[in-house]
């Protein structure tokens, strides 16, 4: 109807109680540790894997939502641990044959088989062949997600879960990661304020009408702005492209777009988990910083240039969080630290002032940045989210369904002088980047292989994602990223190397809880002692 009022869009509610809590609304707790699993491939191995599996209590959407909002009403608040369990393709199609009908074929052959399309390095450290974890002929049946909120209750959770798996005969690896002390808390070991720019997830867990997954904050009657973000800036994305059997994302955002089948039929309500195990040489970061900052601030335009300024260039954010379409030339840690603020802004044009239900973002707003003048083309944010500008797939649509949910957080000890040389047997650190999605080729395989690691995607010209992005394969083994001076002044960012390198990690599938009581592991495989366990434990 030409002329006809716009309203924001009916959405779906989803089965709270069904979804795992780690696929929606996701794990934000500051301490995780990841308990890798192999079973043995006999009859009797994968009966005890199924029945070490059905004691595991796995936390639920509705729990983990009950949770966050505990924790929003009172910060200090000490919580038992969330749980959640992944299972990888070749962990799964020993325990049900129907797991072959699963259309993925990233998740069928697995992250080792696909690393080179990645553009992981083929030789070193890198290379899948010395993974420290899922190594190919090594790699993982499951991965278990201990997500809390001190190292100590992540602790003995995670103990007791490894202890009920060794007793069942089945091999356990434990990595933990967990927020940074000090003023590092929330950031990467680089020193940036991480997940900064998490999407949003449209739907309800229940029938009342504000019963929102994702909370609202901007202000009604400011029709698109109220029905297309969550925290300003912060795209409400459909819940189908994180939990299978949902409406996914359509040209317009705002219009559900199709439910695509769930095959096999148990799939439904599940989704897959990616695990990378990312190594950061942090001082040879901050030394190439330095370096290329000292040579770039002799050319005219970039007269001063520091290499923290270098580096905020490189992620298009400040340290603190703070991005720099708001704040171009300093870093503003009250802006960072902003969740009404800190993602309210737009590449291609200018942002509104909008009206918020609780509180006011008096931070000056973002202006229209289409040549990346000020926030570059090669930026890791502008490489992974184009917001409102087009990229080689089109317009904004290229954005929504390619986001992806991350949950994943730090590991190794921090480092006291960045600008320090490593000792002898440096302890090793980065992050264990985990993300959430419905299609591991569509959403992590897009934004690595085509965005990331492309010099003139997803807009020109760019370079490359310095970062993370994984770019073993240029022909000089230069990595370049196109800088804009004061004036429009060109420059080119080059480094030699990447400081940023997998070391391991699996494709995963995050079964409902439902699949994981009727198909995985049924409740048929518990010997009476846990049965009895359980239905005392449910009392």
């Amino acid at each position: 109807m030409t002329g006809a009022k716009r309203t924001a869009p009916l959405e779906p509610t989803i089965d709270a109680d069904d979804i795992q809590g780690i696929t929606a609304p996701g794990f934000f707790k500051p301490f995780q540790t990841l308990i890798g699993l192999n079973y043995p491939r006999t009859d009797k191995g994968a009966a005890a894997f199924q029945r070490a599996v059905a004691s595991l209590e796995v936390s639920s959407c509705g729990r983990t939502l009950e949770d966050r909002r505990a924790h929003r009403a009172d910060s200090k608040l000490v919580s038992p641990p969330l749980i959640a369990i992944g299972i990888s393709y070749v962990g799964l199609v020993d325990l049900t044959a129907s797991a072959t009908e699963i259309g993925s074929e990233a998740f069928r052959i697995g992250l080792p088989g696909r690393s080179a399309l990645l553009g992981d390095p083929r030789e070193g450290a890198g290379s899948p062949t010395k993974w420290a974890v899922g190594a190919p002929g090594a790699e993982l049946d499951a991965l278990v997600i201990v997500a809390g909120d001190t190292r100590e209750t992540v602790d003995v959770e995670s103990h007791k879960i490894e202890k009920l798996f060794i007793e069942a005969g089945i091999k356990t690896l434990l990595q933990a990661g967990g927020v940074l002390p000090g003023e590092m808390r929330g950031h990467e070991h680089f020193g940036f304020d991480d997940g900064v720019s998490q999407p949003g997830i449209r739907g309800h867990a229940s029938s009342s009408p504000n019963d929102f997954i994702t909370e609202r904050h901007v202000a009604p009657g400011q029709f698109p702005a109220e029905a297309l973000y969550g925290y300003p800036g912060q795209d409400l994305v459909w819940p189908g492209e994180f939990v299978i059997g949902y409406p996914r994302t359509s040209p317009d955002p705002l219009i559900p777009g199709p439910i695509e089948p769930a095959t096999p039929t148990w799939t439904r309500n599940g989704s897959f988990l990616v695990y990378r195990r990312l190594a950061q040489d942090v001082y040879g970061f901050w030394k190439a910083m330095r370096a290329e900052a000292a040579r770039l601030s002799q050319l005219s335009g970039f007269r001063g240039l520091s290499d923290v300024a270098l580096a905020a260039k490189l992620v298009g954010r400040w340290p603190s969080g703070a991005p720099l379409a708001r704040t171009p030339k300093l870093d503003d840690s009250e802006l960072g630290n902003e969740p009404l603020a800190n993602n309210n802004f737009r590449f291609d044009s200018d942002t509104a002032t909008l009206t918020l239900t609780i509180g006011k973002d008096n931070f000056p707003s973002a202006k229209a940045d289409p040549l990346g003048a000020v926030c570059p083309l090669a930026a890791h944010i502008r490489k992974v989210n184009t917001r409102d500008a087009p990229s080689d797939m089109g317009g904004r649509s290229a954005t929504y369904d390619r986001r992806l949910l991350r949950v994943g957080v730090p590991f190794g000890p921090l480092v006291q002088n960045k600008y320090g040389d490593p000792a002898i047997n440096e302890p090793e650190r980065g992050l264990l980047f985990l993300s959430i999605q419905t299609s591991i080729e569509d959403q992590f395989e897009f934004l690595q292989a085509r965005w990331m690691n492309d010099a003139t995607r997803p807009k020109s010209p760019s370079g490359n994602d310095l970062i993370v992005g994984q770019n073993a394969a240029t022909r000089d083994g230069v990595r370049r990223a196109t800088l804009f001076g004061d004036n429009l002044q060109v420059a080119e960012v080059l480094l030699p190397q990447q400081y940023v390198i997998p070391t391991g990690g699996g494709y995963f599938f995050i079964p409902s809880l439902s699949a994981l009581r009727d198909v995985i592991a049924p409740r048929a495989a518990e010997t009476p002692k846990q049965s009895t366990a359980r239905k005392a434990k449910r009392k």
